[in-house]
């Protein structure tokens, strides 16, 4: 026994240093990139584990503790001098690395949905100003947010910088258009704090990628400290320092400044003219140049944001002629190639977009690329119909999801989600406590619509309260220094800092679940007689609890949105009239106004979890119908008939975005007559005034063999709302709602 002590002692110690070390190991032994063979290796998990050296700043820990303390220590300071010191503070220590697998570099990750250390900071600024400035507003806000009537919330995820602008100038340049409209006021001493700590940001970088270069003779670090040195003293010079300058400016963009930068540019269009200059020039090469996209490409790809990093393609010149190019063929192919759900590709399409793009572009929608179709022309429709010119909307950027934004003011936010559905859920209750009765279906379809008017009235009213103080609590720095106006006028990018833009944008959510929801209730309680109003209410309270036959027979009828069926047309109509006749062209708090959309995003699943039981036959908590969709498996009656339903609305009434999503089944449009069936679909869809339409080819057979066997479908991506995931990270109740539309197809 005496000899067995040590030897236990020595094994505890033992244990204690191996917990130690696994606990430290994220903290202490950051993953170092030459751990990893090969490049994708490396790239895989540069966002997740993070590919930094240690030594040169820190982790998203410690810069929040290092951020709490700035703030802490701004007695009477200007809010807008502590943001700009908040971003310096984290472009001169944040941690950074640079590796031979890598075209770019590296700095700590997190992102704007993961552990970013000004998150908590900006919460509590909001919490502040919201108190002093509007009293009450946040308990307004949580009573329609609890119910699932509404999401109303400062929205710091839709920005674009104008990327035209800064190309065209470089960081040096941004500064110094800052200097020569001087003023002596915060927001020019604040944004110079910005500027400078940009310049410096880079040189870190440049200075970091040249030592390890000169360590490792590596090639593309070589290339990678010459670009960074580049754009230190001044703008791009080549495709490449066009890429290092749209990735640098994500990079603060989102990490440094809190604002989501949602579009990496017309990207076609503007790396041409570096690209045939650089080939020109013997600078570079096609596979060389192929090599630093998809390496910039996998950034996105890395990062993994859910809702995806958007890009978009095309267009067409002045003269009528496309914009589409050599850059375009690559681009398409770097993206096809590597499969990834993100970045997504918005496709403009037109009378100039040539045959090679569409059999392109619909082949990697059929085989479920990235990828959404926007309308030219019912774009310039929608956007001409707001009051712009026929320049800007030839010019417009398309954004977010599938949003679009005039080219120098894209500032535009989303402040708002309204369900379509909550109004009947709410009528109902209603007639089950006998507070409400209708004699007749008129009866109570005007009272929702009233009820749905008065929602959107409501929330509206909240967004323009919420939006008044948005700079107060969050100013935009990087942001504001990519817009030419605001640098003008010496006026927040966020808040009337543009000519054109500050729009807020209004969203309906779920109205081919309404329809459906509302036509129920007319079978069951005035033509059929099935149920009182009373007592339909108390079974959609029960969760349809004895009622499964009747449940299933309203699950199963054809009078349901997406079949052509007229009266439910003619629901879809009113109800998205209704909305947009209290969404549009009212002025908001920001110097725009609101205009309405009728995407979704993922309020058709997050509010479907806070909407009960529906008399369409859906189950409470079960997601609604999404963008101007059919619920899963109502549209039995083809495509057609689909297209046909959703062009019965007026464009006018949702000019900002009206999405379709499109299932099809893979023999449908197999080989070259496939594709031209699809185009067929998207030109018809365009040519009724509706501008955007995506793809799900799939089939339920495949779908359910992926559930099955999930390491056999492990690139299996299906598209969602404006984005794509992969199939093994759905959750289960998602898949089958996939699975459950894919058998109802024709």
């Amino acid at each position: 026994m005496k000899n067995e002590r040590p030897n236990f002692l020595s094994q505890m110690t033992l244990f204690i240093l191996l917990l130690s070390a696994l606990f430290a190991a994220p903290s202490l032994a950051q993953w170092c990139a030459e751990d990893i063979a090969g490049d994708i290796g490396y790239l895989k998990q540069k966002w997740t584990k993070g590919a930094v050296d240690r030594s040169t700043g820190l982790d998203a820990r410690g810069m929040g503790k290092a951020l709490q303390k700035i703030v802490a220590e701004r007695g009477d300071e200007p809010w807008q001098i502590t943001k700009a010191k908040i971003f310096a503070y984290a472009c001169d220590h944040v941690a950074i690395g640079v590796s031979t697998n890598d075209y770019f570099p590296a700095v700590s990750p997190w992102t704007m949905h993961r552990n970013h250390p000004i998150r908590s900071i900006l919460k509590k600024r909001a919490d502040d100003v919201d108190q002093t400035r509007s009293p009450g507003l946040k308990n307004k806000i949580s009573s329609g947010t609890t119910d699932g009537s509404w999401v109303v919330w400062k929205d710091y995820s839709h920005c674009a910088p104008d990327w035209d602008y800064i190309i065209k100038l470089g960081f040096p340049g941004m500064r110094q258009q800052l200097l020569d409209n001087w003023k002596d006021t915060d927001y020019y001493r604040s944004r110079l704090i910005v500027a400078d700590a940009v310049l410096r940001f880079v040189s870190r970088l440049a200075k970091k990628a040249s030592r390890k270069a000169t360590e490792t003779g590596d090639e593309r670090l070589k290339a990678q400290a010459a670009s960074l040195d580049r754009l230190c003293r001044g703008k791009p010079q080549s495709a490449y320092d066009v890429l290092m300058f749209i990735y640098l400016e994500w990079v603060m963009g989102e990490n440094f400044d809190f604002f989501q930068v949602r579009t990496l540019s017309n990207l076609d269009r503007i790396l041409m003219p570096f690209y045939k200059s650089d080939i020109a020039s013997g600078k570079t090469n096609e596979d060389i140049f192929r090599d630093q996209l998809a390496h910039f490409w996998w950034q996105w790809g890395a990062i993994d944001n859910y809702y995806g990093q958007p890009v978009y393609f095309g267009g067409t010149k002045a003269d009528g002629t496309t914009q589409y190019n050599e850059i375009s063929a690559i681009l398409l192919d770097v993206h096809d190639k590597l499969n990834l759900p993100t970045p997504k590709v918005h496709i403009k399409t037109g009378p100039s977009t040539p045959d090679w793009v569409w059999r392109k572009t619909l082949d990697l929608a059929r085989r479920q690329r990235s990828v959404t179709f926007c309308g030219e022309e019912p774009l310039a429709k929608a956007i001409m119909g707001l009051g712009y010119s026929a320049e800007q909307a030839r010019t417009c950027a398309i954004w977010g999801c599938y949003e679009w934004g005039i080219l120098d003011s894209c500032n535009d936010t989303i402040p708002s989600y309204i369900s379509a559905v909550k109004p009947i859920e709410k009528l109902l209750n209603k007639a089950r406590s006998g507070k409400y009765k209708a004699k007749d279906f008129e009866t109570f379809l005007s009272s929702y619509l009233k009820n749905l008017s008065k929602t959107v009235i409501k929330a509206r009213d909240l967004a323009f309260e919420t939006e008044r103080w948005v700079h107060e609590v969050n100013p935009s720095m990087l942001f504001s220094l990519s817009i030419a106006h605001s640098v003008k006028t010496g006026l927040d990018a966020f808040h009337n800092g543009t000519a054109h833009g500050n729009n807020s944008h209004l969203l309906l959510v779920a109205p081919g679940t309404a329809v459906d929801a509302l036509l129920a209730v007319k079978e069951i309680v005035y033509e059929r007689k099935i149920l009182s109003l009373k007592q339909l209410g108390e079974v959609m309270a029960k969760n349809w609890s004895g009622y499964e036959n009747l449940r299933l027979e309203m699950i199963n009828s054809r009078r349901k949105w997406g079949n052509n069926d007229n009266e439910a047309n003619m629901l879809g109509r009113r109800i998205i009239s209704c909305f947009g006749k209290e969404a549009n062209d009212i002025p908001n708090s920001r110097g725009g106004r609101f205009v309405a959309g009728a995407h979704s995003s993922r309020r058709f699943i997050d509010f479907g979890k806070r909407t009960g039981a529906t008399p369409d036959g859906r189950f409470s908590k079960d997601e609604l119908s999404k963008n101007l969709s059919p619920m899963p498996g109502a549209d039995r009656e083809g495509v057609t008939a689909l297209i046909n339903t959703v062009s019965s609305i007026n464009p006018a009434d949702v000019p900002m975005d009206m999405p379709l999503d499109v299932m099809l089944h893979p023999s449908s449009v197999a080989g070259e007559k496939g594709l031209d069936v699809m185009r067929t679909l998207v030109e018809e869809y365009h040519s009724r005034g509706l501008t955007l339409i995506q793809f799900n080819v799939l089939d339920a057979q495949t779908l359910r063999a992926a559930q099955k066997e999930p390491e056999k479908y492990e690139n299996l991506q299906v598209r969602v709302c404006g984005w794509n995931v992969r199939w093994n990270d759905l959750p289960v109740e998602q898949q089958e709602c996939y699975i459950r539309r894919a058998e109802s197809i024709k």
